[in-house]
């Protein structure tokens, strides 16, 4: 009789073997759904408007949503063909030089900004980092 350790390895190996793989953020590798040999739409990016709420008391709160991509913190040439889609957003505040990434579906959620006039960039793109689509939102911080 085969010990069941070894069975179950067995089986995770060739499920592994039979999927795509793709690395996470953290360095850890999972399978991913099978590839797809159709061609998948245009992904898209919507934006809301900062929330007046938060904004009010200095924290911009930016809803957004994709069409035909799902973020998920999933990076790789792999991840390519998952489907459906997936990516992240890259985040860019008032130009500056640098940028981060944003791989959950929640809102974006900036502190600490000082009172006046601000612009985020938002850039969704794919497990490669290409940027597929783009929008910037406006918005002032009062003061207190």
């Amino acid at each position: 009789m085969i010990h069941r350790s070894i069975l179950a390895a067995a089986t995770l190996s060739l499920l592994a073997m039979a999927a795509p793989i793709a690395s996470r953020a953290d360095g850890a590798e999972h399978a991913m759904h099978e590839p797809s040999t159709a061609a998948q739409p245009s992904a898209s990016l919507a934006v809301m408007e900062a929330l007046a709420g938060p904004l009010s008391r200095g924290v911009t709160v930016i809803p957004f949503r994709t069409e035909n991509l799902k973020i998920v913190p999933v990076y790789g040439e792999a991840a390519l063909s998952v489907t459906p889609r997936i990516g992240h957003l890259h985040i860019t505040v008032d130009d500056a030089s640098w940028h981060w990434l944003h791989a959950t579906e929640e809102p974006i959620v900036i502190q600490g900004l000082p009172p006046g006039a601000h612009h985020v960039l938002l850039e969704l793109a794919d497990a490669n980092h290409h940027v597929l689509d783009s929008r910037t939102i406006r918005f002032d911080i009062p003061r207190p």
